[in-house]
């Protein structure tokens, strides 16, 4: 961008002054509110980038518009944005810029640039700390070679990357100067040279700097090198596989060892096939995970249809939507020196794509796409890099410490007589009261421990003859801590902390099993999930606690509300979502068992390889149920006894 338009600035804008008529509390006089509220009306029109800025003069926030003026007001009147970012940060403008550009896309960088200087608090802000390689190739010099470079350049040379992992780059670059003789001497060394270096004594370097190498032969090589890094690695390893059966033929073992081991670096390193995809063309592959205020992005870079590098980030998340974080992400993840895929794949819509993919066009000189797909191979490989983002967030907050200082806050802030180390929580499922069951899932130490799951198929409803979700919780915890108590063989001990799916009245049946058992060193508390707007009020009688999940514990009329952002929360959230996950699959295993219940299992004594030899031999139940007496006896070798059994079963007036 050459030039820029002045800028237009505004000082002394308010969020209280030019919200007068939502804020009746305001600090500043009505008077000094109207003033600043008329100055709005002097912002410009036109395309540009606004600043927002703290009593201290600090950027706390950038954004783009097509229109200043009307996006800036949008801000500051009653029902405007409405986003729950815009709530904080008008709590802290003192003041706006703005800048005028020539062009949205000018726009777009100069918003880029802006948060990479400030920093804004309430912008996402990249900041990549991974160091990037590439391997650059430039076809045009007389005697050519693979490069590890960290700058993309417009130069007209072959760049294959970017690669995360500069050692397994620098490993594969050693593995191509074993396998063919090329120059491995730097631009200076290779003009000053006037004698072969070691690697020719040692024939490891066909000796191009002093003219000795046949310019024919080594450009061949070098093909086959810009082959193998472009992903024709099979033709090589086949090759490479080939020279070690004759080495191991002409017994010299250790030639073919290294040459094995070579084959395996090489099907490990960088270059091998992890994820493979139809298409032969170059793409990144976007995914993320966002929990609390941090979001997980994953980055898959697929290159010539093979995933050859991936790579995860972590950026702190003020408010934002994840459409937001992504815009933001794409913008400055791509505005370093990098290599530019043909296609971009990302998991949500955002407004700059088509701006961002005429950018990226530019940089790389031929069209690049920008697509979040909605079916078909594409929508595969972004479903792989989300998943892989709950994977990189899950390992990065499983550390011990972190989960620690989760469980002693969970502690503080319910009140808990101990840190909650050992946490069983109870679930029930049932469909109006058929085939109730009840789940019971362990977590230890923040973590999930699959070992000491426990599942049960309730019996009370047959007593009560109907559904009485209160009596199955009482049914299955009784089971669970009776036995604990009476210190059965096989049972769990006792945890530090037992949760109900449920409210007060989850909660109340609980402690009555406590009781009732005489164990008392067990916290107790029930998690009610968040009920919508306009739903009915429950047991709270307040219609906006019923929007975010209710934590209810002993001696308290009312639920503890934790922050929805919390950890603390969110492991809550996490354990409850896992015992009704563990409750369902079970009712819907049980389901599917009684769906394909066969007439036989009706029948005494016909166990499930009677029933299986029937079936070989009859070929449907309507066979079995037209067969008679001797049919039964003869074509199914069954004795006398369970023929007779079979053929009553089916005709009982015979």
């Amino acid at each position: 961008m050459n030039h820029l338009p002045s800028a237009i600035i505004i000082k002394e804008l308010k969020d209280y002054g030019l919200r007068a008529g939502a804020y009746r509390n305001t600090p500043l006089p009505y008077r000094i509110a109207m003033q600043l509220e008329k100055k709005l009306e002097n912002l410009p029109i036109g395309t540009g980038v606004y600043l927002m800025k703290d009593s201290r003069g600090k950027v706390i926030y950038v954004g783009k518009a097509k229109n200043l003026r009307n996006r800036v007001k949008t801000y500051f009147q009653k029902g405007g944005d409405g986003r729950l970012l815009v709530q904080h940060l008008l709590r802290r403008v003192a003041a706006v810029d703005v800048v005028l550009t020539d062009t949205e896309k000018e726009a777009l960088i100069l918003e880029n640039n802006l948060i990479k200087q400030f920093s804004p608090r309430y912008n996402t802000v990249f900041r990549d700390d991974k160091t990037y390689v590439s391997i650059k190739i430039d076809l045009t010099r007389e005697y050519p070679h693979p490069q590890v470079v960290r700058e993309v350049k417009k130069d007209g040379a072959l760049y294959f990357g970017p690669y995360s992992s500069s050692r397994a780059v620098r490993e594969t670059l050693r593995f191509l100067y074993e396998l063919y003789p090329i120059r491995k001497c730097s631009e200076k060394t290779f003009k000053g040279r006037k004698r072969p270096c070691l690697y020719y004594q040692m024939g490891k370097c066909t000796g191009p700097c002093v003219g000795l190498a046949e310019d024919k032969a080594y450009r061949e090589m070098i093909n086959e090198v810009v082959l193998f890094l472009k992903g024709k690695r099979e033709e090589l390893l086949e090759r490479l596989k080939e020279e070690m059966m004759r080495e191991a033929e002409a017994e010299r073992f250790e030639k073919a060892a290294e040459l094995r081991d070579r084959v395996q670096a090489i099907q490990q390193t960088i270059e091998r096939q992890k994820v493979s995809s139809p298409s032969l063309i170059d793409r990144d592959v976007f995914g993320y995970y966002k929990e609390g205020r941090e979001m997980s992005i994953q980055a898959m870079f697929i290159r010539n249809g093979n995933l050859e590098d991936i790579a995860s980030y972590s950026l702190p998340v003020h408010y934002n939507t994840p459409e937001e974080v992504f815009s933001a992400f794409l913008n400055q993840f791509y505005s370093h020196t990098r290599f530019i895929p043909r296609e971009v794949l990302i998991p949500t819509e955002v407004g700059d794509a088509h701006l961002l993919g005429e950018i990226l066009t530019e940089r790389k000189g031929q069209g690049v796409s920008i697509v979040s797909p909605k079916k078909g191979e594409k929508i595969r490989l972004v479903g792989l890099a989300m998943r892989n983002a709950e994977n990189a967030f899950r390992a990065r907050h499983s550390t011990p410490q972190r989960q620690k200082k989760v469980l002693q806050g969970l502690k503080e802030a319910l009140g808990l007589k101990n840190v909650p180390e050992r946490i069983e929580c109870f679930d029930i499922s049932n469909i109006g009261g058929r085939l109730a069951v009840g789940s019971m899932v362990t977590f230890e130490g923040g973590l999930p421990n699959k070992n000491r799951y426990r599942r049960y198929r309730v019996k009370t409803v047959s007593a009560l003859g109907g559904a009485d979700d209160f009596a199955m919780m009482e049914e299955v915890m009784m089971r669970r801590y009776k036995k604990a108590q009476v210190g059965a063989i096989h049972e769990l001990p006792l945890p530090q902390l037992t949760i109900v799916d449920g409210g007060k009245g989850q909660l109340g049946v609980a402690l009555k099993v406590m009781k009732g058992l005489g164990i008392k060193d067990v916290d107790v508390i029930a998690l009610a999930k968040a009920k919508k707007q306009g739903d009915r009020r429950q047991e709270t009688g307040d219609r906006e606690t019923e929007t975010q999940d209710r934590v209810f514990v002993p001696g308290k009329s009312k639920p503890i509300l934790l922050a929805t952002d919390s950890p603390e929360l969110l492991l809550l959230g996490r354990i409850r979502d896992e015992a009704h996950r563990f409750a369902i699959t079970y009712h819907k295993k049980l389901r599917q068992r009684q769906f394909y219940r066969s007439p036989l299992d009706e029948i005494p004594g016909i166990g499930p390889a009677r029933k299986a030899r029937l079936m070989k031999c009859f070929g449907s139940i309507e066979n079995i149920r037209q067969a008679n007496l001797k049919d039964l006896k003869e074509v199914a070798s069954l004795p006398a006894r369970q023929a007779e059994l079979i053929y009553h079963h089916f005709h009982p007036h015979g």
